[in-house]
């Protein structure tokens, strides 16, 4: 009995190891149907966009147009009526999360400089900074997090928003500008809707009715248009350049090897595992579309921007998964 004990714990370890294992398998394959539902609707909405720059309704003046209008009010009021219901947390953990998104949020953006430092690269380097710093953590992220580990991980998500913001439409996009830091360009639209969302968020304060709906219909725009600036930006890429060996690298460094790396950092320092979870499934998202925006808008290469959006955007029906298996093991 003495010697079948220890065996008989250890089978059982084992087997509920696998029961959880399967389990979570499981979980992870009903979702998926969530997951492949939001890039279906992206990338129908990118051939929207395709289409009319073929019919010469899109064209770059209108593009520059449609970057200014999402970054100057689309995004704005998307972020405001992320909290339009105040703050869904209690003051400690507010701030103790709050700390920690952005503790980990700054360490992206030290990984992501020190990436494009070590790589030597010079052409078009603030957009693969910023392709490599930020994901498209709003509208694909927060359904997949939800889908996959449930709804008070999306809280979490929407929480993660508010210091990612900030750095994207701080330093993100500062990286594009020349001649330096300027603190009026920093204090751009998308900047201060996160200051004033923060601000609810900490106070817990309701928007009225009427504000809040007025911010939704105008955040409504951000996703659709977009997307269809992204589909515009494909028409002039030539099929052939999908073959690109530099973006189909960046893929896989950006959607398995870099989550996986925050992976592997965030296990260092035994943190809830709801959060852990939430950051590196936002760290498996596609690029974030704002990278063709600015692309435009500063004159980088939108053609990279768009074939990384789209690769990344189609990739991650499969590396999502294979990422979040990995970490659950």
């Amino acid at each position: 009995m003495t010697i079948n004990k220890p065996r008989f714990i250890i089978f059982t370890n084992v087997g509920q190891r696998i029961v959880v294992l399967l389990f979570l398998g499981k979980r992870i394959i009903m979702n998926i149907t969530t997951i492949v539902t939001q890039m279906t609707i992206l990338l129908l909405i990118m051939i929207v966009g395709f289409v009319g720059a073929k019919k010469n309704i899109f064209n770059d003046e209108v593009n520059v147009y449609a970057s200014n209008i999402l970054l100057k009010i689309g995004i704005p009021g998307l972020i405001i009526s992320s909290v339009k219901n105040g703050s869904p947390f209690t003051g400690n953990e507010l701030f103790n999360v709050l700390i920690i998104f952005s503790i980990f949020t700054i360490f992206t953006g030290i990984v992501s400089k020190v990436i494009v430092e070590v790589l030597h690269i010079q052409e078009n380097k603030a957009l693969w900074q910023f392709m490599i710093l930020f994901t498209n953590a709003g509208f694909m992220g927060l359904p997949a997090i939800q889908a996959i580990l449930g709804d008070q991980a999306m809280l979490y998500g929407a929480l993660f928003l508010l210091p990612l913001n900030c750095l994207m439409y701080g330093y993100g996009e500062s990286l594009f500008r020349k001649g330096g830091f300027s603190f009026k360009k920093f204090m751009n639209g998308p900047m201060i809707a996160s200051i004033i969302a923060l601000v609810l968020c900490i106070f817990n304060i309701k928007l009225p009715y009427i504000l809040a709906q007025t911010c939704t219909y105008i955040g409504n725009v951000t996703t659709p248009l977009s997307m269809m600036v992204i589909g515009a930006g494909l028409v002039k890429m030539d099929i052939k350049e999908l073959l690109d060996v530099k973006v189909w690298a960046f893929t896989i460094f950006k959607m398995i090897i870099l989550p996986l790396f925050y992976m592997f950092s965030l296990s260092l320092f035994h943190m809830d595992p709801l959060i852990e979870n939430t950051l590196i499934l936002i760290m498996c998202m596609p690029v974030a579309s704002n990278s063709s925006v600015y692309a435009f808008m500063y004159g980088e290469d939108a053609t990279l921007a768009s074939k990384a959006i789209f690769l990344t955007s189609v990739s991650c029906v499969v590396t999502i998964p294979i990422v979040f298996i990995l970490h659950t093991l």
